[in-house]
């Protein structure tokens, strides 16, 4: 892997994802929440509604941890919990709709630089980009889910 390119490629990505730590972390404080709070509700728009036991797999936290997490974006008035319609026992979490239209559209400026910097690539770099998001994407998830690799003893 002796490519300049690769090199430039991961030389770049960790300040890439700094920045976009940076801008959630922004929108977090703009809508009253926490950043680790922020990434729950984005798998709840994303995919929800969800259970919490599902959260708490997501983002790798305690059922307790996400129960306070969920507590507060309740409070913040961002989700709501609603009983599931296949089983009444269970209670999903969900996006609170005008809350869920507030925040996308605090992401809409990031949304049109990101428009504007693709359009300056053919079709198929669009498409070799996209092919590299989503696989890289699946490899740090399958990292994340395999277990911890402990550290050489010094």
């Amino acid at each position: 892997m002796g490519d300049e390119t690769v090199r430039e490629v991961t030389r770049l990505l960790p300040p890439w994802l700094s920045a976009m730590e940076a801008v959630n972390e922004r929108i977090a404080r703009e809508a009253g929440v926490g950043s680790t709070d922020l990434t729950c509700w984005h798998e709840v728009v994303a995919d929800g509604p969800l259970p919490a036991g599902e959260l708490a797999r997501r983002l790798r936290l305690t059922t307790g941890a996400v129960t306070h997490l969920v507590d507060r974006l309740v409070d913040a008035g961002v989700v709501r919990r609603i009983r599931d319609d296949a089983d009444r026992r269970r209670v999903l979490i969900e996006a609170v709709p005008e809350a869920r239209e507030r925040i996308i559209d605090r992401y809409e400026r990031l949304g049109e630089r990101i428009r504007a910097s693709l359009a300056g690539f053919t079709a198929e770099e669009r498409a070799v980009i996209a092919r590299f998001f989503a696989t890289s994407l699946r490899d740090v998830q399958t990292l994340l889910e395999a277990p911890p690799t402990t550290a050489p003893a010094e």
